[in-house]
């Protein structure tokens, strides 16, 4: 499966770097304005995917300790395969979906230290592909670290989590082509 956590990395390195390119490009100014009441500025959703992301590091990382214990909900496979491609499905439409309160951003004027913790949680992100590679295709069920109700395959949560970054790359990109 190294094949598989290696495209990952690769797509995510694409990401990444998209985001940087874009970031560069913008004032802090911009950045931080809200395109409306109740949508999120390019930095709240980069403080978005930074609480995103990392809500999935203490379940990787019991992953590779070895401590991981399989929710009730994931011992039924047919029921966390679903869940999580209803989830990757919904990543990929363009119909905007509520995050869960412990998700939203902090509503406030962003400074280059939030570009800096993206980046330096994009890396931590890449790293947990690479440990996890031995974990891949073994049909290990996780739970959403918003819900523990809410369970998928970890193949799924990491399609999830690229999905999610692209889904907002493409919403920052449209907010700062408008303005």
């Amino acid at each position: 499966m190294k094949e598989k956590a290696d495209a990952w990395q690769m797509e995510l390195t694409k990401i990444t770097w998209e985001f940087e390119k874009l970031l560069e490009d913008y004032d802090l100014t911009t950045l931080n304005l809200k395109p409306g009441p109740g949508k999120w500025s390019p930095m709240e959703i980069i403080d978005h995917l930074i609480q995103v992301n990392a809500s999935y590091f203490p379940i990787f990382q019991q992953i590779i300790d070895q401590k991981f214990k399989t929710p009730l909900l994931g011992r039924l496979p047919f029921y966390g395969k679903k869940t999580g491609e209803m989830i990757l499905a919904a990543m990929n439409k363009s119909t905007k979906i509520k995050t869960f309160t412990s998700w939203e951003p902090a509503e406030k004027m962003h400074n280059n230290d939030l570009k800096f913790d993206f980046f330096n949680k994009q890396d931590q992100l890449s790293n947990y592909i690479q440990k996890l590679e031995p974990y891949l295709n073994q049909k290990l069920m996780i739970y959403s670290p918003a819900n523990k109700w809410i369970v998928y395959p970890l193949d799924t949560a990491i399609e999830i989590i690229l999905s999610h970054e692209k889904r907002h790359l493409t919403q920052i990109k449209n907010q700062l082509i408008v303005q």
